[in-house]
């Protein structure tokens, strides 16, 4: 006889009031550039357009709140930082413009060079308006254009 495996505990986390990747994260069939209020985004509430939001933002996947290791600190309304992984290649840390030192807050940047360890296969990078850094797993190379 063959045992069941245990059923998984569904994830306790949830956006509550966050609404950090409306402000951070561009939007194109809105013609929202990433750094920018959305006008659909009822601040600490939520999306006024969730039913009919456009296809980007039905494929936004909030590394937070599909990461069941990282913390409550690391909620992007907590740390001003949204992780996601916008290809199967790159992880990347968009950080408010308002608080653009926020990524390097020792629990994001402990948890930037944790990702850059555990997924050595993927880029992960930090973006703060027009500037960018590289993670690695014992360094941070900024990214010049």
């Amino acid at each position: 006889m063959t045992e069941a495996a245990p059923p998984q505990a569904p994830s306790a986390k949830s956006c509550g009031a966050c609404t950090e990747c409306c402000r951070l994260v561009a939007v194109p069939e809105l013609y929202k550039g990433a750094d920018t209020p959305c006008p659909q985004c009822n601040v600490g509430v939520g999306c006024t357009i969730y039913p009919q939001r456009p296809q980007s933002c039905r494929d936004f996947g909030c590394g937070w709140l599909s990461a069941a290791y990282m913390g409550p600190e690391l909620r992007p309304d907590r740390c001003h930082v949204v992780f996601m992984q916008p290809d199967r290649d790159t992880i990347l840390a968009c950080c408010d413009v308002a608080t653009p030192e926020a990524w390097r807050a020792p629990p994001v940047l402990a948890m930037l060079h944790l990702l850059a360890k555990n997924f050595a296969d993927r880029i992960v990078l930090v973006r703060v308006e027009n500037r960018m850094w590289r993670v690695l797993e014992d360094k941070i190379l900024p990214i010049t254009s």
